[in-house]
């Protein structure tokens, strides 16, 4: 089961195509074990399925060769992936073996 994250236009404006992460109470990226655990947190914090429609469940596509922690497809352009813990993001052949 992949891991995933939740994510949402900034101030709800599509247009731009900015994301912003849910976060945990220290301030980092949510990550949860698997995406219906995500959507379940979300429905049982009041989040309405219309809601629902406009955020984005992210799931994890790999594990970090620095860290170890799940990767995240990249919403940099030219990168691959994205590591919230190294808070880097990765060009494929430095992840992949």
């Amino acid at each position: 089961m992949s891991k995933a994250t939740v994510a949402r236009p900034v101030d709800g404006i599509t247009i731009n195509g900015d994301l912003e992460f849910l976060l945990d109470d220290n301030g980092e990226v949510r990550v949860f074990n698997s995406p219906e655990e995500a959507r379940s947190f979300l429905v049982a914090h009041g989040v309405d399925l219309e809601d629902l429609r406009h955020i984005t469940i992210m799931e994890s596509c790999g594990t970090c060769r620095r860290c170890g922690s799940p990767l995240f497809k990249s919403l940099i352009d030219g990168y691959d992936y994205q590591c919230f813990i190294c808070d880097e993001d990765f060009y494929k052949y430095e992840q992949d073996a």
